[in-house]
């Protein structure tokens, strides 16, 4: 039997990469936890209960399963397999997984929407450094 372990290397080599990226320091609201407020940091903050506000950080904010933001979002990467209920400003990058929600508007210079997610509102490839939209060209 042929089994392709492709997706595994890729999965790891992703594994690494955030890794690397979400860096030493977490700021968690785990499991069960609600808060409300308005949330700046300069590490990741990683969402499993319920936050209510708006998040500013210069790294990552990542949403569990289960875990739910109604507010918006600044960081530089965002990864949503929960849900979030608000605008995601001025991201290098958004992943919207499969099993994640999006209802709001999402600005970054890379988006990525699984198959399976739901997401409602309008996406806009920007420039982070100057939060200015991309032009298309049309020859």
């Amino acid at each position: 039997m042929f089994r392709n372990n492709t997706n595994k290397i890729l999965n790891f080599r992703e594994e690494r990469r955030l890794d690397r990226e979400i860096g030493p320091a977490v700021t968690v609201i785990a499991n069960g936890a609600a808060f409300k407020g308005e949330l700046v940091c300069k590490d990741t903050i990683r969402v499993s209960g319920h936050f209510e506000g708006d998040i500013q950080t210069e790294k990552m904010v990542w949403i569990d399963t289960g875990g739910r933001i109604k507010g918006d979002i600044t960081a530089r990467r965002v990864i949503n397999e929960g849900e979030i209920v608000g605008d995601i400003r001025l991201a290098e990058q958004v992943d919207v997984r499969s099993n994640g929600r999006m209802i709001g508007n999402i600005n970054a210079a890379r988006i990525s929407v699984a198959q399976g997610c739901f997401f409602e509102g309008e996406a806009q490839i920007i420039y982070p450094e100057t939060g200015r939209q991309k032009k298309n060209k049309s020859n």
